[in-house]
């Protein structure tokens, strides 16, 4: 079982911007957290960003979210962003991404 956490982050700067900082930051932070599978940053709007994390069961991504949202996203993220609606939950079809 995977689960799927979902940030749309609203932003006062370019997504561009944001994910310079985010592509240069947290792959090595990523790689040292147990139970993390894989993120997807889209662009859904000039200013908005919907991160798709992927993590091993809910303790991974609660372990994760210890890490990075104190960390990096507090950071690279926060200072830029103007809202942000988070959707959480347990992936239960998969089709095309692996499991």
């Amino acid at each position: 079982m995977h689960v799927v956490v979902v940030n749309r982050i609203t932003l006062t700067v370019p997504v561009e911007e944001v994910v310079a900082d985010i592509d240069r930051v947290m792959p090595s932070i990523f790689a040292g957290l147990e139970g993390f599978v894989g993120q997807t940053l889209v662009k859904t709007g000039p200013q908005e960003l919907t991160v798709i994390g992927r993590w091993a069961s809910p303790e991974a991504a609660a372990a994760g979210a210890a890490v990075v949202g104190p960390g990096p996203f507090h950071t690279w993220v926060a200072p830029r962003m103007t809202g942000q609606d988070r959707a959480f939950g347990e992936v239960v079809s998969d089709i095309g991404w692996g499991s």
